[in-house]
C-alpha cells in the first residue's frame, strides 16, 4: 500500500490520499481529495506503472460512483 500512496502522490494536485484495505477480501479502497480535476486516465497510468513494477500484486481501478456528503 505504501507503494499506492506515494505514487498517487506525484500526481499534480492530490492534496489528500485515504487507503483502505479490506484484508478479508483482498482488495484496498482508494480515495483522492484534489485540488483540480485529475483525470481518470492519469490515475489508471500511475497504479498500472505501480503493478508493472510489484511482481507480487496486481493493481487494477474499479471506478466506483460516489456520493456527495453534506
Amino acid at each position: 500500500m505504501r507503494k499506492v500512496y506515494k505514487a498517487l502522490s506525484t500526481l499534480k494536485g492530490v492534496i489528500d490520499i485515504q487507503i483502505l484495505p479490506n484484508f478479508d477480501k483482498g482488495y484496498a479502497e482508494v480515495h483522492l481529495k484534489c485540488e483540480r480535476k485529475t483525470h481518470k486516465e492519469e490515475i489508471e497510468d500511475v497504479i498500472n506503472e505501480i503493478s508493472q513494477e510489484t511482481p507480487y500484486h496486481e493493481y487494477r481501478v474499479i471506478w466506483v460512483k460516489h456520493r456527495a456528503f453534506f
